[in-house]
C-alpha cells in the first residue's frame, strides 16, 4: 500500500511540474558575430590597414568621420529573454484564459571602434563595452 501511495505522489508531482512548465519560454538572439580581444589581437597601431582589418574580421558595420579621423564601427549584441505565462495552465482546462506573462529581457549592446589616420592605418582601437556585468537594459516587471 505504501508503494502504491508513493507512486501516486510521484505521478501527481510530475504532472504539477509539467503544468508549471507549460507556460515557460526561453529565447536568445544574437545580432552579428561577437568579437573578442583574442580576435583583434593581430591589430598593430600604425601598421594594420583597413584592408587587413576587413580580411580578418570582415567589413565594418559603419564608417564615420570624427575629430580624430575616420572611425570604423563593428556592432553586436546579445539578447536573452525568459518568460512565464501563468495563463497557459488555464488554457489546458478552460475555453478561454487571458495571457498573464512575467518576462525578463536583458540586452547587451557592444561595439569595437577602430580609428584610422589619413593613410587608412590604425591609429587606435578599443571596445566600447566589454563587461560581464548585468546588461545595460534589463526589463523586469518587479
Amino acid at each position: 500500500m505504501a508503494s502504491h501511495f508513493h507512486s501516486i505522489k510521484l505521478v501527481v508531482g510530475t504532472l504539477c511540474i509539467l503544468l508549471l512548465c507549460a507556460g515557460c519560454s526561453v529565447r536568445r538572439a544574437t545580432l552579428n558575430d561577437v568579437l573578442t580581444p583574442e580576435q583583434v589581437s593581430f591589430i598593430r597601431v600604425g601598421q594594420t590597414t583597413i584592408r587587413e582589418l576587413a580580411d580578418h574580421i570582415g567589413a565594418p558595420d559603419e564608417v564615420t568621420e570624427s575629430d580624430f579621423g575616420v572611425v570604423a564601427l563593428y556592432y553586436w549584441s546579445d539578447t536573452k529573454s525568459a518568460g512565464l505565462d501563468l495563463g497557459a495552465i488555464g488554457r489546458l482546462f478552460l475555453p478561454y484564459s487571458p495571457t498573464m506573462r512575467l518576462n525578463k529581457i536583458g540586452i547587451t549592446p557592444e561595439q569595437l571602434q577602430v580609428v584610422f589616420d589619413p593613410q587608412w592605418t590604425v591609429r587606435a582601437y578599443g571596445f566600447s563595452r566589454k563587461s560581464t556585468d548585468e546588461p545595460i537594459i534589463w526589463f523586469w516587471p518587479f
